[in-house]
């Protein structure tokens, strides 16, 4: 008889980016966050960064799901905090219906016989 031996493998993936503008300027930080380490983006930056649609974030500023700010020139800023925590699921494990979706951690199953 042949066993068969199952090994399951979790990766979890980080990524780091490099903002950068025309200007040279740092990008403005959310003045609604607590930690004041949150920072704010165009809606089509933040769309690259959090890998949803740009109408996506819209949505949500409408609903005030996210923190957000109308800079002078009349264009707006989102913070990127507050847009990732509103597209992780919630406490029951099912993902909130006016967020986005997170890509979720890939698996990796392996199956050998002995």
């Amino acid at each position: 008889m042949k066993k068969t031996r199952r090994t399951e493998k979790t990766v979890e993936i980080h990524e780091i980016y490099s903002i950068r503008t025309a200007s040279g300027s740092l990008p403005a930080l959310c003045g609604n966050c607590s930690t004041g380490d949150a920072v704010m983006l165009t809606p089509e930056q933040a769309s690259v960064l959090a890998h949803i649609p740009t109408r996506a974030i819209y949505r949500l500023v409408e609903t005030d799901a996210i923190h957000y700010r109308e800079v002078p020139a009349g264009s707006l800023v989102v913070c990127l905090k507050t847009l990732v925590a509103a597209s992780k699921p919630n406490d029951d494990n099912t993902p909130d219906a006016s967020a986005p979706q997170c890509q979720p951690v890939k698996r990796l199953t392996q199956e050998s016989g002995d």
